[in-house]
């Protein structure tokens, strides 16, 4: 048993590295749609089919939540778990967004648009648009839901509630409710009451614990709990879709059809993945490894790139892909082994000797 789960922790670690590259692939695809220099070449033309069909960037974001509600509540273990669960998020997590942060910062001052200095600590808290400051990459938005989740993972399993199936589905549908509630407050009954995705986006995290507790911990009850989210999320997906794009709020871009097929394409991309065990590539295990530099560079890396290289629309945008892919890569394998890697090592250090301190006052 131990040997299965440890052949899927390395399944996922590929699966991770697979979200990853078609978030960067989706947001090249955006860039050339808002920034080549002919928005009618074949590549810009070519790229716009495919964002009106399926957003891969929301596949790899589903994707990366349902990968963490399967793995992080799990590692809420050990003496003091809670405590040691706090340190390890905060030093795997926190250090490398410092230091993209400081990295956007300075692109952002080179370009004559530096942020402000509490706009610069906002984002390094990791949930800026909670206090009423702007990300300075949008793309961060997942941050925050991963910060949420983690918090109430915390909770419930202060409370010994975090791994009992029908607990959890109950709680995942309060969240679900409270983005779908006051959209049809809205849309059927004229009510003006606030609207937002937060409790939706974090219901997929606590799918994937479900999943996990249906497809691994054989839990009584789990498929049933985990169906029945699943058919609320895509219920509330369904239902949503022109109101949002009404709004114009950026969770439906250009349409229902490619969110809806991103979503779906998701859960059977990771379902099939768990129950198979593929992908099984080393490669791909080692990119899932600096999958979080990735994700937070990646912005950087095209705006250096296309500063000396300008998208244009045609084929030749191809070639400035793959060299911000380049860029992105030597950066992570340089952020991950240099100072994620180091920092994992220490927070491990942090907990140890929070232990013992404790166990020589007892």
């Amino acid at each position: 048993m131990r040997a299965m789960t440890h052949q899927r922790y390395e399944n996922i670690d590929a699966l991770r590295a697979v979200a990853a590259t078609l978030v960067l692939v989706q947001h090249f695809f955006g860039d050339v749609v808002r920034e080549a220099l002919d928005p009618k070449g074949p590549l810009a033309q070519l790229v716009g089919l495919s964002l009106n069909n399926v957003d891969l960037g929301r596949f790899g974001v589903v994707l990366f939540f349902l990968i963490s509600g399967f793995v992080v509540p799990f590692s809420i273990r050990g003496t003091r778990p809670l405590k040691r669960f706090a340190i390890s998020r905060f030093f795997r997590l926190y250090p490398a967004l410092w230091l993209a942060v400081l990295l956007l910062s300075v692109i952002a001052a080179l370009r004559d648009e530096a942020p402000s200095i509490a706009t610069v600590l906002a984002n390094m808290t990791m949930f800026p648009s909670l206090i009423g400051f702007k990300w300075l990459s949008g793309i961060y938005w997942t941050l925050t839901i991963e910060l949420i989740f983690y918090v109430l993972c915390a909770a419930l399993f202060w409370q010994s509630i975090l791994y009992k199936p029908w607990v959890v589905m109950v709680f995942t549908l309060l969240l679900i409710g409270s983005t779908a509630v006051p959209i049809l407050a809205r849309t059927q009954f004229g009510t003006n009451l606030p609207v937002q995705y937060i409790g939706l986006h974090v219901s997929f995290l606590y799918c994937g614990l479900l999943l996990r507790l249906a497809m691994i911990e054989k839990s009584q009850g789990a498929w049933v709990c985990a169906g029945t989210i699943i058919l609320a999320q895509f219920a509330v997906l369904f239902c949503i879709g022109d109101f949002s794009l009404a709004r114009g709020d950026g969770f439906f871009l250009v349409g229902t059809a490619p969110i809806i097929v991103a979503y779906i394409l998701a859960f059977a991309a990771f379902i099939c993945a768990v129950y198979t065990g593929k992908p099984e590539s080393p490669i791909l295990s080692r990119g899932g490894s600096i999958s979080y530099s990735v994700y937070l560079f990646h912005g950087a890396a095209a705006l250096m790139t296309y500063a000396l290289f300008p998208l244009t629309g045609g084929w030749s945008d191809l070639w400035i892909g793959l060299t911000s892919l380049v860029v992105t890569m030597f950066i992570s394998f340089g952020v991950y082994t240099y100072l994620e890697t180091p920092m994992i090592s220490l927070g491990r250090k942090v907990m140890t000797l929070s232990e013992s301190r404790a166990v020589s006052v007892i």
